[in-house]
């Protein structure tokens, strides 16, 4: 190749280099155009439905609030009547008025013979006739029934009973 071929060649590719410079720099400047164009009016939609959200969200946060201190309040009453069930099993008490729940009580810490046959012999608690019931399988609403108390004490004393 000759010297002018070679000149004219560089030549060439350097205005297809200079054309293809002269693009970029175009689009370049196109999209910073673009992006520096936002205006504040464009941003208002945008603002606008961020602000809606945070109160929306403040307004659920407020309701599970609420929700939260009524499922607390709820479980205080529950666990005051519980409280109020429990002492009033441990302190009924036979016709005759012998602790029988003493007795049970250390019957099942030490079970002997002579405690069986102590507690075989004296009339049953409420608390025995509950456990009982448990444990010959009925279901709690028929020893509710039953024995005419809410099915709250018997659900107390199978929970005491399994614990």
């Amino acid at each position: 190749m000759s010297e002018a071929t070679l000149i004219s060649l560089a030549f060439f590719l350097i205005c297809v280099l200079f054309i293809m410079l002269l693009i970029a720099f175009t689009k370049i400047h196109n999209i910073q155009k673009s992006l520096a164009d936002v205006s504040p009016k464009d941003l208002y939609p945008f603002m606008e439905e961020l602000r809606e959200l945070v109160i929306e969200s403040e307004r659920i946060a407020d309701k599970l609030e609420d929700a939260i201190a009524k499922k607390e309040e709820l479980l205080e009453d529950i666990s005051t009547l519980a409280e109020d069930k429990l002492k009033r099993l441990e302190t009924i008490k036979v016709p005759e008025e012998k602790p029988v729940l003493k007795q049970y009580y250390a019957m099942q810490q030490k079970p002997s013979a002579a405690a069986e046959s102590i507690y075989s012999q004296e009339p049953l608690t409420m608390r025995d006739k509950i456990a009982e019931l448990i444990r010959s399988g009925l279901p709690d609403t028929e020893i509710a029934s039953r024995l005419g108390i809410s099915t709250t004490e018997v659900q107390i004393v199978r929970k005491l009973d399994i614990a």
